[in-house]
């Protein structure tokens, strides 16, 4: 036989190998996605069985969050803080970790754990007639992307959203007197890029809701509808090492509101 036929001869076979190599885990991961699917169709029955009602359209198809680690960043720290105060600043560090960033306009102190505060001079940060949005644009210079949760006079709290996601405990209070931003308190914000964190992975869209439902009788709570359910982070607060982003349920319903954590399956009671 030629050598080109013989060429051609393999060359089928090994497509046809590869077709078929793909055509095996096509199907394997469909019927692992319509397993998945199931099991959360039974889960959402199951809770409707048991006097819940819940929201299916805003049940997740899958679990979308994964699991980061968050590495801090000293010199994209440092850039931040000199960007809030626009200007090159100095730096004094203090105990655990702590960098005090300062100018002639300010300063902000962060901590380790991106815990911060900070205070400006009279005059430096005007807000103009939309204070709201002023704030927000101010806080990307301190590369914090906020969202408005709450309002209580002169003080706007802000939540840090992390690629259109929120980080529920990160958040911050500014102080605005008198037209202007004159400091920022309780504040948390990310201290690095977060990165996904290899060999972690969340439960089910089914395994989720059983532990909501088992963990709200375990606290003796009841409730008999889920009003609503929002996807985000919680940050773990480390002195030291790595933060992770933890993915978690918040989870509204007409009893009250709960957090779940949707790698261990815990579920806590929100005031």
């Amino acid at each position: 036989m030629e050598w080109s036929k013989l060429k051609n001869i393999i060359l089928i076979l090994l497509a046809a190998t590869n077709l078929a190599l793909l055509s095996f885990v096509w199907s394997r991961e469909w019927k692992q996605t319509r397993q998945l699917q199931q099991a959360r169709e039974q889960a959402i029955a199951f809770l409707d069985s048991h006097g819940v009602e819940s929201p299916h359209d805003q049940i997740p198809e899958y679990m979308e969050l994964l699991p980061h680690r968050v590495e801090r960043d000293l010199e994209q720290e440092q850039a931040a803080a000199a960007s809030l105060l626009d200007g090159a600043v100095q730096q004094e560090n203090g105990n655990g970790g702590s960098c005090r960033y300062f100018n002639e306009n300010g300063w902000v102190q962060i901590q380790s754990d991106g815990s911060f505060y900070a205070q400006f001079r009279a005059g430096f940060l005007p807000l103009g007639e939309d204070r709201e949005q002023a704030c927000r644009k101010i806080l990307k210079r301190l590369g914090f992307d906020g969202a408005l949760v709450k309002t209580e006079g002169e003080k706007l709290t802000f939540c840090q959203n992390w690629q259109g996601v929120p980080i529920f405990n990160h958040q911050v209070v500014l102080v605005c007197e008198e037209g202007e931003l004159t400091a920022m308190t309780a504040g948390r914000r990310l201290v690095g890029t977060p990165a996904v964190s290899e060999g972690w992975e969340p439960l089910s869209v089914a395994t989720a809701i059983f532990d909501f439902y088992n963990g709200l009788t375990g606290m003796g709570d009841v409730c008999s509808r889920v009003d609503a359910i929002h996807l985000g982070y919680v940050s773990s607060a480390e002195l030291s090492g790595p933060a992770i982003l933890i993915p978690v349920w918040r989870v509204d319903t007409d009893t009250g509101r709960y957090q779940l954590d949707t790698m261990t399956g815990q579920l806590t009671r929100l005031l």
